[in-house]
């Protein structure tokens, strides 16, 4: 067995899979015992339970309880290498996009990994399409940003699929709705929301109103902290105070087609949590339209930090963005190796205070 400087566990899996290739190990042969293989390669026998125990749940050994293990999958169950990672995400424009492929494409590279990219424009039809064909080009892992994660979801086969054909997967930026046992790498959405009323309301505000994407799980998230911190204050006054928007609307929020009804669902809060910079950013020049100030005549709050064009520095919670890609990608090479790890990561919340929140407090 060749030594690497991967785990030892990793060493005797990918020793057993060798054997499997060879035929030297055929289906229904038994493996020597624990004790013999722990001997043979001079390793514990917890060592060896762990290194048959994920290729049992790979479906490539049996255990039979008082007989031993045994080989249940022939050479060509076992899939060869390609080196071909598939990114899944559902946009890649001048926001948080080409940060997070940077990130990804780093970690991927740097470990011997080619990476093929598509994008969904969050359609769900769209991700089924590409799923479809990256089963077929036979990969080795995915990320996959879920489409349209705030609804139900309808593209559950595939994932059947790629959990039957033993393909490891990782979500980044969220799960899907109802959850489908795949880990994640993403920001800590609630707490952020969270943080963001607590943030205000620290600052003396009591009417706060908010803006939120309902279609992505991010934008329920932080919508669910940030209530939960108005009610912990009893600060909740009315879900008239919400504005809930999906994909399809942003191009008429952009175009001004919504400002009249966004208006009015916000006109008569003291602060507004935004459900990214886009939006905030939006929103300060919708007001500057109609001659209110930021901050003096109503606050901003926002998430993601980024370098967007506006008359004000925004008050947000910053994006890990390029440490977000490149995790992902660490984490998934991991459950490469070893597919009972647990490898979900939530980022804390990061404020950046700059100048668009304004502290109403009485400091008399």
């Amino acid at each position: 067995m060749a030594t690497t400087d991967a785990p030892k566990y990793i060493d005797l899996m990918n020793w057993i899979r060798e054997q499997i290739l060879s035929g030297e190990f055929s289906v229904g042969m038994r493996l020597p015992s624990e004790n013999e293989l722990g001997k043979k390669f001079s390793i514990s026998r917890q060592t060896v339970r762990q290194a048959t125990s994920v290729l049992e749940s790979e479906g490539l050994l049996e255990r039979r309880r008082g007989s031993g293990t045994y080989v249940c999958a022939s050479k060509s169950a076992i899939k060869k290498k390609t080196r071909n990672i598939g990114v899944v995400l559902t946009y890649l424009d001048d926001y948080i996009f080409p940060s997070i492929v940077q990130g990804i494409e780093k970690v991927l590279t740097k470990n011997g990994y080619f990476m093929q990219l598509a994008f969904t424009y969050n359609r769900v039809e769209k991700e089924a399409y590409i799923l479809d064909t990256m089963l077929k080009n036979n990969i080795d892992g995915l990320i996959i940003e879920p489409s349209k994660s705030g609804i139900p979801y309808i593209n559950t086969d595939f994932y059947q699929k790629i959990k039957s054909a033993g393909i490891p997967c990782v979500f980044i930026h969220a799960d899907t709705n109802p959850p489908m046992n795949i880990p994640s790498v993403r920001m800590d959405d609630y707490l952020a929301g969270q943080s963001a009323g607590e943030y205000l309301i620290k600052h003396g505000h009591e009417k706060i109103a908010g803006i939120f994407k309902s279609d992505d799980m991010q934008g329920q998230l932080r919508y669910s902290g940030a209530i939960n911190a108005l009610k912990k204050h009893n600060l909740l006054q009315s879900e008239k105070n919400m504005f809930w928007y999906t994909t399809e609307d942003i191009k008429l929020i952009m175009n001004g087609e919504l400002d009249r009804e966004i208006l009015r669902r916000l006109n008569d809060a003291t602060a507004i949590i935004c459900y990214n910079d886009q939006i905030a950013r939006y929103l300060v020049d919708l007001f500057t339209k109609i001659d209110k100030k930021i901050p003096d005549d109503i606050s901003i709050i926002s998430f993601d930090d980024l370098e967007l064009e506006s008359t004000i520095g925004l008050t947000t919670f910053a994006h890990p963005k390029k440490e977000l890609g490149k995790t992902v990608a660490v984490q998934l090479l991991k459950l490469m190796e070893n597919p009972s790890l647990n490898v979900s990561v939530k980022f804390p919340p990061n404020l950046v205070e700059r100048e668009s929140v304004k502290d109403l407090r009485d400091k008399n």
